[in-house]
């Protein structure tokens, strides 16, 4: 098969398709499980073919069985190029229902998450049935990026990627006398949904905003509800309790209508991929400036997916102002993973002379994690 499922660390050369399957924590119920799929001899999968794929062996997770579905030459003609790799249920009856969060991360030779990859929006919420699912990434990584990034082992050709799977709800259609009837089903709340309705109406409003010469309405007791911080300008003694207008500076028009969006939906809006990194950063900047801490750590897990060269000291520069310490510590393991060539290239932007000028505490911090790159100990050895 080439493609083992384990738990341990990256498997060796002899690891093969009958290795052990073993959920770090379980549940008759619900369970958090993390499995490595790892692909063994990689280069011998390269020519299968664009559009077919290598299927792992079965596995449990949630009281459920799964396998993965590992495409090296991409899924479809649009992802020729590109590695594929998705999770499926096997459906255990017609009528199955499975509610899970998926997080799916490639592993560098160490066995630690890459940033840059696999984690763009983080975990998500999927279901799985008859008639839903599959789920993962039909543009997981360039097979370029994957030789020429060094987590191919040299030894087999091998690498990891990393599944984690919560099973969170489950809801079976089978008829059980005196428990359904009909096979009906109780469908989820729409709460959120209908609060974004009313976000979008306008019905009911009592307080506008004015951003950048544009008006939005919205609801104090719901922005109150949602944060402290329009809690005390909305529905306390500060002056903006009895205004009708509330002006807000320093935030543009389509980042409060996002953060608006987040308080009455608790999600995160779509993007246009041109805009989202800019949409992010503003985004996370707005939710510590009105303590919104899901959103805020929603914004941090986004921007770990996008940390590269061109931006790992401009998001390193804001995890370090707004107090985000497992986005700093994403930018710290991106820059150790880099080879001396990426560093000179990083260091000598203006991006990151920034960076040394305006948060010298990073500096201190950094410099002794990189006492073996010679780029950076040089240039910055004076803070």
């Amino acid at each position: 098969m080439g493609c083992v499922m384990s738990s341990s660390s990256t498997p060796t050369p002899s690891a093969t398709a009958a290795a052990a399957v073993k959920p770090q924590t379980v549940s008759p119920r619900s369970g958090s499980h993390v499995l490595l799929l790892y692909i063994n001899v990689y280069p011998t999968y390269q020519g299968l073919g664009n559009g077919k794929c290598v299927k792992s062996e079965t596995f449990l997770a949630g009281g459920r069985r799964w396998y993965v579905e590992f495409y090296p030459d991409g899924q479809g003609p649009q992802d020729a190029g590109w590695i594929s790799v998705f999770l499926f249920l096997v459906p255990a009856g017609a009528f199955e229902v499975v509610t899970t969060q998926v997080k799916i991360s490639l592993l560098d030779a160490h066995g630690k998450p890459v940033p840059s990859y696999g984690r763009r929006g983080g975990w998500r919420c999927c279901t799985f049935s008859s008639n839903e699912g599959p789920w993962g990434y039909s543009r997981f990584i360039t097979r370029a990026d994957l030789e020429r990034l060094g987590h191919v082992s040299w030894e087999n050709g091998g690498f990891s990627v990393q599944f984690d799977i919560i099973v969170s709800k489950e809801i079976s259609t089978e008829y059980v006398p005196g428990r359904n009837h009909d096979r009906m089903l109780v469908p989820p709340s729409d709460i959120l949904h209908d609060l974004g309705q009313l976000l979008s109406s306008g019905e009911g409003a009592d307080v506008m905003f004015e951003v950048g010469g544009e008006m939005f309405a919205a609801h104090r007791c719901v922005l109150g509800a949602r944060s402290s911080v329009f809690r005390a300008q909305l529905l306390g003694p500060m002056k903006e309790s009895t205004s009708m207008c509330v002006q807000i500076e320093d935030m543009e028009p389509k980042v409060f209508q996002a953060l608006l969006h987040f308080i009455y939906t608790d999600s995160v809006p779509d993007v246009d991929d041109a805009d989202a990194l800019g949409m992010i950063q503003h985004l996370l900047v707005a939710a510590d400036r009105y303590g919104l801490k899901r959103l805020k750590l929603t914004c941090e897990e986004k921007l770990c997916g996008y940390i590269n060269t061109s931006t790992v000291a401009t998001t390193l520069a804001l995890a370090e102002q707004h107090a985000c310490p497992a986005l700093k510590e994403e930018c710290f393991r991106f820059l150790e993973s880099c080879n001396n060539s990426m560093l000179d290239l990083i260091t000598r932007s203006s991006d990151f002379e920034h960076l040394a000028r305006s948060c010298p505490s990073i500096m201190k911090e950094l410099i002794p994690k990189l006492a073996r790159k010679p780029p950076c100990v040089i240039k910055y050895s004076n803070m």
